[in-house]
């Protein structure tokens, strides 16, 4: 058994990079997981659950907490350090969670019923977040960071709301320190619930969850905050059904991120995918390739590391579409965290440049147009909005 599933893996990544869409030109897209979403809240937090025993300094997650001003400012100078060939700034796809547990609700109803929060409103609460969303809006003008859906919440909050209302001594100091638990393997028992949310149905009927509210209401919360329909959509944990896929494509969503492997249901089955192939409702799957997340590989060689993946993807006719999560670039927690990711991160940029001088940064949803029009033209889709039918600065309308 464990040498099909090896064998089924390796065909799998295989057809990622034999099948499917390809380019001659060099393009490069980064894709970042998880913004907006809480994590660890803060230094003093970390520190109280380090002494109780919580191991959030042994592993990497750790250190992410909700983004900062500085953060932000920090970020978008790396990325508009570096142009690409026609002089456009380096891009990051920003993938957004848009809700957060509100723990006084959830607190005043005695842990019976569960009570979600905008992530704006939550950011709102600390001095040095409060200006988050108007940096979301100046990163996105000054095109360095573009904002795609991630979903409503990033954690299963049912079973959360579960351990709450059992009264588990392991879940309350979080909870009172305003966190959804602590992830893996922080947590002294060994549980967490940072898991896939988009379960089979049946799983979740089970559960009294209602789907179709948390997909439809997440891209509600993010019309709401940036005025424009997400045109791409990434499933928490990349674990989805062909029913989220039609609720997204009911929602205006036409390119769905993904790893090579979509993980389906509460079993975690797994389905190979490739770039260009169409999805259960039409939706076109942007798979990543190329993977960056110096936080958890401390080892430095991270960026070595992305940019063989990156060259293996450009020989093979394919854009470099980059994983890599909040964390690294958060210091919230860990100032010197946020420094490495940083320096890394500027360090593979400027290589990449200097390697590949005729390289394209491009956003997730300006390669889905690529994709779904079967051409290199980089120039109509540089012109073409991504917001998703509303017109940006200097941008027509996505027809």
């Amino acid at each position: 058994m464990v040498v099909f599933r090896k064998i089924r893996s390796a065909w799998g990544i295989a057809q990622a990079y034999l099948r499917g869409w390809r380019t001659r030109r060099q393009i490069v897209v980064i894709e970042s997981d998880d913004w907006g979403g809480i994590r660890t809240a803060d230094r003093q937090a970390y520190d109280r659950l380090v002494a109780a025993g919580y191991a959030l300094d042994a592993m990497p997650y750790g250190v992410d907490a909700l983004e900062t001003d500085e953060d932000l400012e920090r970020l978008f100078d790396v990325l508009q350090g570096v142009g690409d060939s026609r002089g456009r700034p380096a891009c990051l796809t920003a993938n957004m969670i848009m809700a957060n547990p509100d723990f006084e609700r959830i607190r005043e109803s005695g842990f019976t019923r569960y009570a979600y929060e905008p992530s704006h409103v939550t950011l709102s609460r600390r001095p040095e977040r409060r200006g988050v969303t108007e940096r979301w809006a100046e990163g996105l003008r000054r095109e360095v960071f573009v904002p795609q859906l991630h979903g409503r919440e990033h954690g299963q909050w049912w079973r959360w709301m579960a351990a709450l209302k059992e009264g588990i001594e392991e879940e309350r100091l979080p909870f009172e320190l305003g966190m959804c638990s602590a992830p893996l393997p922080a947590p002294k028992e060994g549980e967490r619930f940072f898991r896939p949310v988009y379960l089979d149905d049946e799983t979740l009927a089970r559960e009294g969850v209602d789907i179709e509210a948390m997909v439809r209401e997440g891209a509600a919360l993010f019309k709401k905050q940036f005025g424009y329909t997400s045109l791409s959509a990434i499933a928490p944990n990349c674990c989805w059904t062909d029913h989220v896929e039609r609720l997204w494509a009911d929602l205006g969503v036409r390119y769905i991120q993904g790893e090579v492997f979509q993980r389906i249901g509460s079993k975690a089955r797994r389905r190979p995918h490739f770039i260009g192939e169409r999805g259960a409702a039409g939706g076109i799957y942007l798979i990543r390739n190329c993977c960056f997340e110096p936080t958890e590989r401390p080892d430095g060689n991270e960026v070595s590391r992305c940019l063989r993946q990156m060259a293996r993807a450009f020989r093979l006719g394919k854009p470099a579409i980059i994983e890599s999560h909040r964390v690294h670039y958060i210091g919230a927690v860990s100032p010197a965290n946020r420094d490495r990711g940083l320096g890394a991160l500027r360090e593979l940029l400027g290589t990449v440049r200097r390697r590949w001088p005729d390289v394209i940064f491009m956003s997730s949803p300006e390669l889905g147009r690529l994709v779904a029009f079967d051409n290199d033209d980089v120039d109509r889709a540089d012109e073409t909005a991504i917001l998703g039918g509303a017109a940006g600065p200097g941008r027509c309308s996505c027809a």
